[in-house]
């Protein structure tokens, strides 16, 4: 299980945006390095991020080399009522990892 920190900022009203930050510890390991014996690293980054908000589809990234080790983060979503919001994410090697949040608007 990765470890992972969230942060909520909930919209004040149902018609804004919610924005959602999110550290993943993470190597994200391009396949590109080499250990102290010379044998390549094997490559294991993050290649897919979700989001749900109240069981349904909010977000959805595709993670690759580029992104650097312990990625960060930062994305908007429409919360038109108070709801749990479930982060789910998968690494080459098979990991997975997990972040939830309840979110209360106001009203």
């Amino acid at each position: 299980m990765m470890h992972s920190r969230l942060q909520i900022i909930p919209a004040k009203l149902p018609s804004q945006m919610t924005t959602v930050r999110l550290l993943i510890r993470h190597p994200m390991e391009t396949g590109f390095r080499f250990d102290v014996n010379g044998s390549a690293v094997t490559k294991n980054v993050i290649h897919t991020l979700t989001a749900q908000f109240g069981g349904k589809p909010v977000f959805k990234a595709t993670l690759g080399s580029g992104i650097s080790a312990d990625p960060f983060l930062e994305f908007q979503v429409r919360t038109p009522q108070s709801g749990e919001l479930v982060l789910q994410w998968q690494d080459d090697a098979g990991e997975t990892g997990e972040a939830k949040a309840l979110i209360s608007l106001p009203g």
